[in-house]
């Protein structure tokens, strides 16, 4: 009989328990959907990079000849010849290179103490696919460190065989066994993966990051040395001990251990963090869900008090009355959560293949985990029981007679006080206004914080639109030109062809910069800053990129000194351009080729802008500004995939938070409502003194969730800057407000629309029927 009861209770809130049902098995289902997804990629990749042998660190050096290796007698021809990098050496002067890597493998470990390294070779080049245009990084087969790993297939064995990424064969509809032109045709082996590049990340522009138009690519190391792309060398490190990063040496950019490195650490913070991330969400959204089950569990033990104090009279124990509340909480609560585990289940693949859209990882199917599972659903379960059983157990607590009598009403609360005091002056409709909402602690604390921490989101996924096109094509999508070349030679420039001069080697502040050098009357590639305003290099003044800005706190006016060579110069700082991709210093044209050349020349030049495609034998490296663009459409769409994410999460919980809440609110306080109608307020002005004081309030936590998010946003920001190097443009725009509190205003009206109809069909006769009582 009394199940009976409770059910018909529980069955006539079926609207507050669908809201409750919502936010429940979203928390089931984000842990669940989170921590399958990490580990289908954690469990193959730890095995991968163990027996992949990846490297420890690395040791980002100098493409050049330092002034301190070019005294040296075997190297002086090559110096005169006014060939400097390391690549040129190579191909100049094998046994020469060969000697000066030996000679730095020595001066590091001299450093370092018990290290192993090893020479790490790539190639930069581009090819064309299906009329598109790809770049691929060929990496030179390891012999102890990073060693490749096939995932099918068989490494190549011929000069005319490669190996691709599998990510970049599904995409590209290409098998084991076709044929793709890499300049000429080679046949496809195998499927690879590189344990130092679990990002393909190819140079400075860190959300280049699609794989359907760029790959890593293993080759013989015949077919390496005479593929024509941008050579480039590092050292990859292994060590038992701790990882000494602070080595002063000539030709030492930086030591990175390998967690700090983005191309291949970064999927360590992403499992960790995911890891971490997905139990946070979980307890953050079980807990809202526990706290409305406990304030609805006890407006429905006050509005049944009678019943349960005449119970208890007649003979019913404590246990037997709290029985059935406690158990088909419960059970409601049991199947929502098993609901939720089993859609985080479906949602785990799909999120770990959205992770291996970028990852380039091997990864396993997802197998179910006991332990995920009592996590998941008995972990929060507990919780439940603990605090209902605690809610029930304390109003059980009271004896009949106190059950059967009126409850006196109950002192202001603090928070109550508070609010009492800022209106002392307000008029008394409004002060009940105001004073109303806040009259429940709990309940106004988990509308506050649950509001607050939507309205958070929504603003975070505002700030994230618009970063990736900043990072990677933003100043692209202003520029004039439709190719962008580079030669070793000096060719007699064309119509529609404006030069630049590049020098990838200067220091500012002990960070690697590129020097690059424009003309005043360029057309083709035009720097503007922020607001827009065109900046124009001058012979005695600099432009910075904004990304260097950013990570050393520079300004308009700032005095800039470059490290060149053993000579420092000091520039000031005429303007901030406004792009991402790289850490780079502008200046005039002239005064870089002067500076390069010893003051002979003021017309050096290593690439072009260009109107048309240029010739290939003047120009290897051929960069087309429309693929460029479209490299940079996957994280595009993975970016906008997660605002989407993020504001319609935030959303739903937003509104299942005030649905609830404001629906408890008009059904405890039905007897005020018909009281506030007999005393002749129309139905709008009730419904605007039990409710719109929510909205106030609401606005009130999105208005504070702005600076919380900017406080949030410059600490991400930091975090990603001295950790990674990465510069993240996230920006704060005005009109960013307005949606936000757009966005909370419709959560509101929405999910208070059925409280507002429940408001104007309570009948004047309730006050009556109450006093009767």
């Amino acid at each position: 009989m009394l199940y009976k009861n409770v059910w018909k209770t529980l069955a006539g809130k079926w609207m507050q328990l669908l809201a409750i049902a919502v936010i429940i098995v979203m928390s089931s289902l984000t842990y669940t959907m989170m921590f399958y997804g990490i580990s289908g990629i954690e469990v193959p990749t730890e095995e991968y990079l163990a027996s992949s042998n990846q490297e420890d660190f690395a040791v980002e050096m100098l493409n050049r000849v330092t002034e301190e290796e070019a005294a040296t007698p075997a190297l002086a021809d090559f110096i005169a010849a006014g060939r400097y990098t390391l690549a040129d050496l190579k191909r100049d002067d094998e046994a020469a290179f060969e000697a000066l890597i030996d000679s730095r493998i020595d001066a590091i470990v001299r450093e370092m103490g018990d290290v192993t390294l090893e020479l790490r070779s790539s190639k930069l080049f581009n090819f064309t696919f299906d009329g598109k245009e790809h770049r691929g990084l060929v990496l030179k087969d390891a012999d102890t460190i990073n060693l490749s790993y096939l995932e099918a297939g068989r490494p190549p064995s011929a000069d005319d065989e490669v190996a691709i990424n599998t990510k970049s064969a599904e995409k590209n509809g290409i098998d084991i066994g076709d044929t793709i032109d890499l300049g000429s045709p080679f046949t496809v082996t195998g499927f690879v993966l590189f344990p130092d590049y679990t990002l393909p990340l190819f140079d400075d522009n860190f959300f280049n990051l699609d794989p359907g138009t760029q790959t890593l690519l293993l080759m013989t190391d015949s077919a390496y040395e005479t593929l024509s792309g941008t050579e480039s060398f590092r050292l990859a490190g292994v060590t038992d001990e701790t990882v000494q990063t602070d080595v002063d040496l000539p030709f030492v950019i930086s030591v990175m251990e390998t967690e700090n490195i983005m191309r291949s650490g970064a999927i360590y913070s992403e499992i960790s963090s995911g890891k971490a991330m997905a139990l946070g969400l979980s307890l953050f959204i079980v807990s809202i869900a526990v706290i409305i089950v406990a304030i609805l569990i006890s407006n429905m033990l006050e509005a049944e008090r009678g019943q349960i104090g005449l119970l208890k009279a007649i003979g019913y124990s404590r246990r037997q009355i709290a029985l059935p509340y406690l158990v088909l909480i419960l059970l409601f609560a049991t199947v929502m959560l098993v609901v939720g585990y089993f859609l985080g289940l479906y949602f785990a693949d799909p999120l770990k293949d959205l992770y291996l859209d970028f990852y380039l990882l091997p990864s396993i199917t997802i197998a179910q985990s006991p332990l995920v599972f009592l996590t998941a659903v008995f972990a929060p379960l507990l919780f439940f029981t603990l605090v209902a059983g605690a809610v029930i157990y304390k109003l059980m607590g009271e004896s009949a007679l106190a059950l059967l009598s009126p409850r006196d009403n109950v002192s202001l609360n603090r928070l109550s006080r508070i609010v009492s005091r800022l209106l002392r002056n307000a008029r008394g409709k409004t002060k009940f206004k105001y004073l109303y909402a806040v009259k429940s602690t709990g309940s106004f604390i988990i509308f506050f914080f649950g509001t607050l921490f939507s309205t958070l989101l929504i603003v975070f996924a505002l700030m994230m639109n618009g970063a990736v096109d900043r990072m990677t094509v933003g100043e692209l999508n202003e520029a004039d030109y439709a190719y962008e070349a580079y030669t070793t030679t000096q060719p007699t420039l064309r119509d529609g062809q404006e030069p630049f001069l590049t020098y990838p080697f200067a220091f500012v502040e002990d960070k690697l910069v590129t020097l690059k050098g424009l003309d005043d009357t360029a057309t083709l590639y035009r720097l503007t800053d922020r607001d827009g305003n065109d900046l124009t290099p001058a012979s005695d003044e600099v432009i910075v990129s904004a990304s260097l800005a950013l990570k050393l706190g520079l300004e308009a006016g700032d005095t800039l000194e470059v490290a060149l060579d053993n000579e420092t110069l000091s520039y000031p700082v005429r303007g901030i351009a406004d792009e991402y991709a790289g850490d780079i210093v502008y200046l005039a044209r002239t005064a870089l080729s002067e500076q390069l050349s010893d003051g002979t020349s003021r017309d050096l030049f290593n690439g072009i802008y260009a109107t048309e495609r240029p010739d290939e034998t003047d120009y290897p490296t051929i960069l087309s500004r429309d693929s460029l663009i479209d490299q940079s459409k996957s994280i595009n769409e993975y970016m906008n995939f997660m605002m989407n994410v993020m504001i319609g999460g935030s959303a739903l919980i937003a509104f299942s938070i005030l649905f609830v809440l404001t629906a408890l609110t008009v059904e405890k306080n039905y007897y005020v409502i018909s009281l506030l109608k007999v005393m002749g307020y129309d139905r709008r002005e009730v419904r605007s003194m039990i409710l719109d004081s929510y909205f106030v309030y609401a606005l009130v936590s999105a208005l504070l969730s702005i600076p919380i998010a900017l406080l949030v946003l410059r600490l991400i920001i930091v975090l990603f800057a001295q950790d990674y190097g990465l510069v993240l443009p996230l920006e704060f725009e005005w009109m960013y407000l307005v949606y936000t509190l757009g966005a909370v205003t419709l959560l509101f009206f929405a999910s208070t629309f059925i409280s507002r109809r429940k408001i104007d069909n309570i009948p004047l006769q309730e006050v009556l029927k109450t006093y009767q009582e």
